[in-house]
């Protein structure tokens, strides 16, 4: 229905306990207009760490900033936690775990925690001998043993698939 279903993001809450909503209608006295500015506007990564910059708040993170390392965790945990119901949906049936889109295109931190213990494959994406700053748009995991799920990196070009939905309408 809106954006503010999901991952936390810059400014959107993501998924929260509902009952935040009400107790900031009536026992903290805001008003419906205030509340819906500070979900879409001032919640996610600026409500945590007042940065809705991703690379901001990851460059906060490794050097120890105890907002962004909190808003970055708060991230990373709710990736983990959605792709992790999404596997149990598939039965773990998941073939491939891609990242894409802003932090998911340029994190490699934020890969490594999402896939730490969940996904099995045996690859040097991650590897120790492999600095994280290594790691760029297509690269994929070396799939050696045959495990699942693989990891991807795609770079997504959402002005050239906007574009090409709309020649695909004009025909």
């Amino acid at each position: 229905y809106t954006p503010l279903a999901g991952l936390p993001m810059g400014s959107r809450s993501g998924d929260i306990d509902p009952s935040i909503i009400i107790k900031l209608l009536q026992d903290e006295g805001y008003s419906s207009s205030e509340v819906s500015d500070i979900l879409h506007n001032k919640s996610g990564l600026y409500g945590i760490s007042g940065s809705s910059d991703s690379l901001t708040v990851e460059q906060g993170y490794t050097t120890g900033d105890p907002a962004c390392t909190l808003a970055f965790n708060v991230f990373a945990y709710s990736a983990k936690k959605c792709l992790g119901a999404y596997s149990a949906v598939l039965n773990n049936a998941v073939d491939c775990v891609i990242f894409t889109g802003g932090i998911g295109e340029n994190s490699p931190l934020l890969h490594s925690l999402v896939c730490d213990g969940f996904c099995p494959v045996s690859h040097d994406l991650y590897s120790r001998d492999r600095p994280v700053s290594d790691i760029t748009a297509g690269d994929t995991a070396r799939d050696t043993a045959g495990d699942t799920p693989r990891v991807l990196v795609v770079k997504t070009n959402e002005e050239l698939a906007i574009a090409r939905e709309c020649v695909r309408l004009m025909r």
